[in-house]
């Protein structure tokens, strides 16, 4: 009874100072000591049983309602609000602790000069700290750092999914909406990194039907899409029934930027599995590719692939496998007397490794005893015709050398790569809407 005898008091007593037009300072006393108590429960309440405001603050120019908290809380377990909003409801996820409305501003405004601007928790399974929505072509939810300088670790928005849990999730549904749209004036629009753990700096799962599952332009010359691995993976793309992984080419920077973990290694930068979790293409941070298919190089026609004026088909062309790593070169030259002596390109010699033999094949372009080749060098080599001829005709030759610095192992063989079972494409749900 005691605090709803203070309420009424000080209604009363706001009523008098309202209505007069100064208060003398004995007066001003008494009213401070009205409207300051020292109680764990409020020393003003106001309760409505209706359906309208229990308070109501309106300003011309000023703050309608301005609360503040001088708690000091450091070193206790949790802190005291400027101005605290709670829902008591019991049933239905409508009402809110704090509802802010504006029709030209900002509905609620959060500024610190220390910590946080604005902070959002929750507890409950399946829930936001910070929910963001707009029914309009703007933004749910928008962060901005207005610094002038950059600082690592810095950012407009801060995603943090702890250690089970995704830090961003975005998800858009209907019509020709991304899910997430990033735009830079001069630096990266989107920059992943990978941690020393298991998980991919990206992981994408292709689940339109048509369409995307990533597309990324850049007009200006740097690379459109940049992907930074260190001990996890750097990009996981599992395609969907019809969608693909799409970027557009820059000027004079690369499509696909990959960096793996590793130099050297022989470790994968790069790896593809098909449905049931084989490897079927590897690239390695030494620069080794891995396919278990070919290898195509598509190459014009005439003949059935020029239609109306146009080309309309290509060939494609096998690429040859050896079995081991060689670099080749040909050329023709011409017997005098029944001797040639061919020299060796210098860029060629320069390629090759030097302690090993080189094949030459020689071909005849005219009649003759038949040739054969010796002396071979580093700098070239010697054609005679056979039985000590004498003849002076053509012939066209083939070299087949070692590569320089290579020595890997002949027809090596290869362990199958599985992908984790983890990995094998399932079954996928799209993610219920709210």
């Amino acid at each position: 009874m005691q605090r709803q005898k203070t309420v009424v008091v000080a209604t009363v007593a706001l009523a008098a100072v309202c209505a007069v037009a100064a208060v003398s300072p004995p007066a001003r006393a008494a009213f401070d000591a009205i409207m300051n108590c020292s109680s764990s429960a409020p020393c003003l309440e106001w309760d409505n049983g209706g359906g309208g405001d229990a308070i109501k603050g309106v300003s011309i120019k000023g703050n309608a309602l301005h609360g503040q908290t001088k708690y000091k809380s450091a070193g206790k377990t949790s802190g005291k609000a400027g101005v605290f909003g709670e829902d008591l409801s019991t049933a239905g996820n409508l009402d809110a602790g704090v509802s802010g409305v504006s029709k030209n501003g900002a509905g609620v405004i959060g500024t610190s000069t220390g910590w946080n601007g604005m902070e959002g928790f929750s507890s409950g399974t399946g829930t936001s700290g910070v929910y963001g929505q707009t029914s309009v072509a703007g933004f749910g939810v928008a962060g901005r750092d207005t610094a002038t300088t950059y600082a690592s670790g810095a950012a407009g928005i801060l995603a943090d999914g702890g250690t089970a849990n995704d830090g961003l999730h975005a998800v858009a549904y209907g019509g020709q909406a991304n899910a997430i749209s990033a735009y830079s004036q001069y630096g990266s629009a989107l920059v992943l990194n990978a941690g020393p753990g298991s998980g991919a700096a990206l992981s994408i799962n292709g689940v339109a039907p048509n369409g995307y599952m990533i597309e990324s332009t850049d007009p200006q010359g740097t690379p459109v899409f940049l992907v930074f691995g260190d001990g996890g993976e750097g990009v996981y793309a599992e395609n969907g029934t019809a969608g693909t992984f799409r970027v557009a080419r820059g000027l004079d920077f690369p499509v696909l930027f990959l960096q793996s973990g590793t130099a050297g290694t022989n470790h994968d930068a790069f790896e593809l599995y098909d449905t049931n979790g084989f490897d079927q293409t590897r690239i390695t941070d030494a620069g080794n590719i891995y396919t278990a298919g070919h290898i195509f190089t598509s190459g014009s026609c005439s003949g059935g692939c020029i239609v109306n004026g146009k080309q309309v088909r290509r060939v494609a062309e096998y690429t040859p496998a050896e079995a081991e790593p060689t670099v080749e070169d040909n050329g023709e030259a011409t017997l005098s007397g029944g001797r040639a002596d061919v020299a060796l390109d210098p860029k060629f010699a320069n390629v090759i490794d030097r302690g090993s033999a080189y094949l030459v094949t020689v071909t005849p372009e005219g009649d003759c005893r038949g040739l054969y080749v010796t002396d071979r060098t580093i700098h070239g080599f010697t054609v005679r015709e056979l039985q000590g001829g004498h003849a002076s005709v053509g012939f066209a030759y083939r070299i087949v050398a070692q590569r320089f610095g290579d020595h890997a192992e002949r027809l090596p063989m290869m362990t199958v790569q599985h992908a984790p079972l983890s990995r094998v494409p399932r079954h996928r749900q799209s993610p219920s809407s709210r």
